[in-house]
């Protein structure tokens, strides 16, 4: 898929957040990637979510229906958490 046939969905304040937001997407759908400036996992600085440009409407759709706190995405980031990595603290 070519950068043009993406469009911004929204912007979060960090990677793991937006990382479990595109996984929850991807779980109803809707193909998304993440762009981040982090340098490293867990540092806090903004991640933006694409998802392709069909899928747009529909996106927006389920973000209305679900309001997602960063919290709540930080659990279900945390939870992903493979057992042999300590949580970020």
């Amino acid at each position: 898929m070519s950068d043009s046939e993406w469009r911004l969905l929204t912007t979060l304040s960090d990677l793991p957040s937006a990382q479990s937001l595109a996984e929850v997407l991807a779980a109803e759908g809707v193909v998304a990637r993440v762009m981040s400036d982090a340098g490293v996992l867990g540092q806090a600085a903004p991640s933006r979510i694409y998802v392709a440009a069909p899928q747009l409407h529909r996106a927006r759709w389920l973000l209305s229906q679900g309001t997602f706190t960063d919290e709540e995405l930080a659990s279900l980031s945390a939870a992903a958490q493979p057992a042999n990595e300590p949580p970020d603290g």
